[in-house]
């Protein structure tokens, strides 16, 4: 198979990028790019993020890493604009946007209950706001050329599980904001992945705080009986799907998805 996509050198930003799924995107990313790229990676964590740029170096000395601790919950169109400036030095032939970084949010009740507007508005700032914010300065800033940008999904913004109210509305949310922009921006390559129940301190969260019984369970077996996807295994499949290019812009990917060579 000819590889569409990786090999050039790029500029690739990944929010979330301080452990689990960001973290291994940027690696994964870094090994991928052309000498001379340059990663920008964000999240609250400064010593996650300072992990996770030796990773980026140790995996390719010749992509440079930029990281910036920053409260997604808090958008601010002055904040991105800044950061969005980072561009590394030299031209790209490739600008990528990585939306990764979410919550799960509060898993202790029922959709009847959920009717705090200021929770609600948490819960958007951080899992919605912030993605459509940053994504308008990343398309003022590069307004041409090849950009492509990867929203990262769940089964949740499908399908319904109990007492993941805010986790379910909120990914579903974003999975049909990008689905617009793809609509309004025929030259934009976009892709909302889902990467599978992936083995995360999120799995281990929504155990110990989730409310309802069924959904506790459902995780507690899958996790006991090693059903869980790795990081690994999720992240090689998304590297794949990119490089394959078969598919729509505006498109969602499951990990469990065929996936055609």
């Amino acid at each position: 198979m000819q590889d569409q996509f990786w090999g050039r050198r790029t500029w690739c930003l990944v929010t979330g990028a301080s452990q689990g799924i960001g973290r291994s995107l940027a690696v994964a990313f870094a090994q991928r790019c052309a000498a001379g790229s340059h990663l920008v990676l964000l999240a609250r964590s400064m010593d996650g993020l300072e992990q996770t740029r030796v990773l980026v170096t140790a995996a390719n000395p010749e992509v440079t890493a930029q990281i910036h601790s920053v409260d997604l919950s808090q958008p601010s169109a002055e904040v991105f604009k800044h950061l969005l400036r980072d561009e590394g030095g030299g031209e790209y032939e490739l600008h990528m946007l990585v939306h990764n970084a979410g919550s799960v949010g509060r898993t202790d009740q029922r959709a009847a209950d959920m009717d705090d507007p200021d929770e609600w508005g948490r819960y958007m700032s951080l899992n919605l706001y912030h993605v459509t914010c940053l994504t308008a300065e990343f398309l003022r800033r590069f307004p041409s050329g090849h950009r492509c940008v990867l929203n990262i999904t769940s089964l949740c913004a499908l399908q319904p599980f109990k007492s993941m109210g805010y986790y379910c509305v909120g990914k579903a949310a974003r999975e049909m904001y990008f689905r617009v922009l793809a609509k309004e921006n025929a030259e934009l390559n976009v892709l909302s992945y889902s990467p599978g129940p992936v083995d995360t301190d999120m799995i281990s969260e929504v155990i110990q705080t989730i409310g309802d019984k069924e959904t506790k369970q459902m995780f507690v077996t899958m996790k006991d009986s090693r059903q869980l996807v790795t990081l690994e295994q999720t992240t090689q499949k998304l590297v794949a799907v990119l490089a394959s290019q078969k598919y729509n812009s505006g498109d969602r990917f499951d990990y469990f998805d065929p996936h055609v060579e």
